[in-house]
């Protein structure tokens, strides 16, 4: 989905070929097999993301009415004594005039205000670089979650910002003081995504 709405936004798609772009890629951008059990029961994962990602780009609009600023912007910054970098989704101004920084997710959806905040770390992190290019921060951080068609827009604010940075100073320093790692299971991920899960000793201890 990433690629495809990339491509778009480059004009190198027009928007009455997404579909079947994406019908025809499907099987070969997808290397590793889907989940099929979801906290115990079975569960279609790969035919539903099949069929959200379909029905959302038969209902997607486009950008029109749009001034494009930048798509899938590689970046870096400095922070300190360390560079922050980044790849920013979508960077737009609407028939508004509002920036938008547009960040493409295949979530169904936040569990609460808690969760989107830590969400909204990168791309108010992103908005630092935006500021340097462009000569404002933006008005809009914005999460398209494709799957369920829902957009989440977080009005930018310096406190929210400030947060941002805070906490990847606090996560640097903890990183530079760890001298033990110990390992820290998610039950979905590393029985169905984590690329070591085969021959994972820590999984294979609490069998």
């Amino acid at each position: 989905m990433h690629s495809i709405l990339e491509r778009y936004a480059k004009g190198e798609l027009e928007l009455n070929e997404l579909v079947d772009t994406f019908e025809w890629e499907f099987e070969s951008s997808i290397p590793e097999p889907f989940p099929t059990r979801l906290f115990g029961k079975k569960y279609d994962m790969k035919g539903n993301y099949y069929k959200q990602g379909v029905e959302f780009l038969k209902n997607f609009k486009g950008y029109s009415d749009c001034n494009i600023l930048g798509v899938e912007k590689s970046f870096e910054i400095q922070i300190d004594d360390w560079i922050f970098n980044g790849i920013i989704d979508l960077v737009f101004e609407d028939k508004s005039n509002i920036l938008i920084v547009q960040d493409y997710k295949s979530k169904a959806g936040y569990k609460n205000k808690a969760e989107q905040a830590k969400y909204a770390r990168q791309p108010y992190l992103y908005s630092m670089w935006v500021k340097e290019q462009y000569g404002k921060y933006p008005d809009v951080l914005r999460f398209l979650m494709f799957r369920k068609r829902i957009t989440v827009d977080i009005p930018f604010n310096v406190d929210g910002l400030n947060e941002a940075i805070q906490w990847s100073r606090d996560t640097v320093t903890e990183i530079r003081n760890c001298w033990s790692y110990e390992p820290s299971c998610d039950k979905f991920f590393g029985e169905n995504l984590c690329g070591f899960r085969n021959i994972c000793e820590t999984k294979m201890e609490k069998k």
